[in-house]
């Protein structure tokens, strides 16, 4: 077991999210139960201040929202051909639940696989 040296904001669908996809009539929507109980992981540095734990989510969801819209988005429309532009951290929260994971260990046996997805 190894120790590793991030934070993780854990991001699951909301209906909001649910609901784009079946406007959009995207290949293979799942039902909402299906898509919800999905999360992606997103590793980050803990923040070097000192913040109460719903503040320090809610500036790790201002700061990072924009790059985790991209990203949940374009598995769904890989060319952002039917993205909407997000709008602000609320809009952000009315499509996906944020959770904050403090600690994280990585338990598998062969090294980490590290892979520059920018620009995908």
């Amino acid at each position: 077991m190894k120790f590793v040296n991030r934070i993780s904001l854990i991001v699951t669908p909301r209906k909001a999210m649910h609901q784009w996809l079946i406007d959009n009539q995207l290949d293979g929507v799942p039902t909402f139960d299906e898509l919800s109980n999905e999360s992606s992981c997103y590793l980050i540095e803990e923040p070097q201040e000192e913040l109460e734990l719903q503040e320090m989510l809610a500036q790790l969801i201002s700061q990072y929202s924009e790059k985790i819209w991209r990203s949940e988005l374009a598995v769904w429309d890989e060319f952002g051909d039917f993205s909407p532009v997000l709008r602000d951290s609320a809009h952000f929260s009315e499509w996906f639940n944020v959770s904050l994971s403090g600690l994280t260990f990585d338990l598998a046996e062969t090294n980490l696989l590290v892979a520059d997805v920018e620009g995908l």
